[in-house]
């Protein structure tokens, strides 16, 4: 992987107003758990995180999770990422999974020239509502791009700082898109700051539907050049930043920790009420080990693959492989957990005001539906196992 110049930053810029490591975010988080539980039904109802949940969110350090050490942030390593997002998860899935994707930041600000990257993220918490798909046109002008495009599934999108998105580089003269070196459209990502995009209320959904992952268009917004970066020129040092995937090599944490708040509602209430079921303790047995079962085989994963970066070197294509299949298996396997105890919990399941175990459900069939998550996500994986795969798969 090739790398920008490491020109010093600003020395006016100052990012580390607070040193927090993992244990500190991961004890912060901990503690926010009661508050996001409580909160639950009114982050659905209004279909966003409220504007003092965010701010106590901000304030655990979850957002700099992916910062780099060199400006102050804690560089959490995958397993603590995953550890950290399953946490939140089990206080509020939505919470997490706009956490999840908008530590992104961190990976971003080593994607970007190291001058820019210090005036885009000037604070540790700066949070990045992004889509990577290529659903963006960006032309060149002078200086520039002028990028038109509509990205949905942007999480968080109301309040993130910035948007990142994906796009296909197109000509001046508009004659065709530019090509990579593979002779495909080339994919660069553009960002900007959110209010300078469109965002349409779309985000009415079978779950997640506090993520607020509406709709966001851009309609003829000059970028700056130095506001557009590819994944393969990576600025900071660190193991972390050494692999693009790490990207969504984070996700299973959040999904692990639906299934683990579903698993503790159902032992927990089962306590209380003293109550003795068959069935319901077999479902309990049959859903921890889908839950421990799929989480020891991400983290099993994610154990090599750190050892691989931190040793200078790229994951192998087993390791690749197996990263992928961890992934999508998590998730598949978290609701299938969640199905079970819905199903042995019977007639009170379905109630919302009762239990959250319903939206536990609908959560995860949501995030089933993402690209990642869904059953034939492992489709690639097979194919690359079989040596058949046609097409390069981003992330894989």
């Amino acid at each position: 992987m090739s790398r920008m110049s490491q020109d010093a930053y600003p020395p006016e810029t100052t990012l580390a107003d607070r040193q927090l490591e993992a244990a500190d975010i991961l004890a912060n988080i901990r503690a926010l758990r009661p508050t996001l539980q409580a909160r639950g039904a009114e982050i659905e109802e209004l279909r966003r995180i409220p504007d003092d949940v965010l701010e106590a969110v901000r304030q655990t350090g979850a957002f700099r999770m992916m910062m780099p050490r060199q400006w102050g942030g804690p560089e959490m390593n995958p397993m603590q990422l995953n550890e950290a997002l399953e946490e939140l998860a089990v206080g509020n899935a939505a919470v997490a999974w706009c956490v999840m994707i908008q530590i992104d930041s961190g990976q971003y600000s080593g994607l970007l020239d190291p001058r820019v990257a210090r005036k885009v993220f000037h604070k540790l918490d700066a949070t990045t509502s992004n889509v990577i798909r290529a659903a963006g046109r960006a032309q060149k002008v002078e200086g520039g791009y002028i990028v038109n495009g509509r990205w949905p599934f942007a999480s968080g999108c109301q309040h993130a700082d910035w948007f990142a998105g994906g796009c296909h580089v197109f000509e001046q003269d508009g004659s065709g898109p530019v090509t990579g070196a593979d002779g495909r459209p080339l994919h660069r990502m553009v960002i900007a700051k959110r209010d300078e995009f469109i965002i349409h209320d779309t985000w009415y959904t079978t779950g997640l539907r506090g993520t607020g992952s509406n709709d966001i268009e851009a309609k003829d917004l000059f970028v700056p050049a130095d506001h557009m970066f590819g994944f393969d020129t990576q600025a900071h040092t660190g193991a972390l930043y050494q692999w693009p995937a790490v990207l969504v090599a984070k996700m299973p944490g959040v999904v692990l920790g639906i299934a683990r708040s579903a698993i503790e509602l159902v032992t927990l209430y089962m306590r209380s009420k003293k109550m003795k079921s068959e069935y319901v303790a077999l479902a309990v047995a049959d859903a921890q080990t889908q839950y421990a079962s799929s989480r020891a085989y991400v983290y099993s994963t994610l154990e090599t693959l750190w050892a691989r970066l931190q040793a200078g070197q790229q994951p192998t294509e087993q390791e690749r492989v197996a990263i992928y299949l961890a992934r999508a298996n998590a998730f598949q396997s978290a609701r299938a957990a969640v199905q079970i105890l819905f199903d042995a919990f019977g007639g009170p399941a379905v109630y919302s005001k009762k239990t959250p175990l319903e939206r536990h459900l609908r959560d995860l069939t949501t995030a089933c539906q993402h690209t990642f998550g869904q059953r034939r996500a492992q489709l690639s994986a097979g194919e690359m196992m079989l040596g058949t795969l046609d097409e390069p798969v981003l992330f894989l």
